[in-house]
């Protein structure tokens, strides 16, 4: 099994092409400020607890709540659907999956950490692969639809 990390050091964190899928680290994803989204989780398959880390210039409102800069849902504890509304200067959001191993600490990028993204009517459909040297993608699964 490759490891994921050697392959995006290599290409500096750009998307590589992996069994002939394209795999990335994060996904940049233009947004607008004001712009609403929705993530709809659809399943979590790995050893740890799954989640999705959203990170903008600003800021996201989600259930009347201002949380700055970043915000992680985790599966786990996350409604299945979250509507949020971004609050952006430069117009882009960066979506990464997170895991934690049981000791606390949000882990990313590291080992098998990867992604399969797909376009979707309104949105993006992510596959994640975690920290797991393996190459499942069904770590973490999870759809962002973008809602207005």
């Amino acid at each position: 099994m490759p490891s994921f990390e050697e392959l995006f050091l290599k290409s500096k964190g750009k998307p590589v092409v992996f069994n002939n899928k394209t795999i990335q680290m994060v996904d940049r994803l233009p947004m607008q400020d004001g712009q609403k989204l929705e993530i709809t989780f659809e399943g979590a398959n790995g050893d740890w607890r799954q989640g999705v880390c959203l990170t903008t210039d600003g800021g996201f409102i989600v259930n009347n709540q201002t949380i700055n800069k970043s915000i992680i849902l985790w599966y786990d504890t996350a409604p299945k659907t979250v509507q949020i509304k971004i609050a952006t200067k430069r117009g882009e959001l960066q979506i990464k999956n997170v895991w934690d191993t049981g000791d606390g600490v949000v882990h990313s990028w590291h080992n098998g950490a990867a992604m399969i993204v797909e376009d979707i009517v309104n949105g993006r459909r992510y596959l994640c692969n975690d920290g797991v040297a393996d190459d499942d993608f069904n770590d973490l699964i999870f759809r962002l639809n973008l809602t207005d």
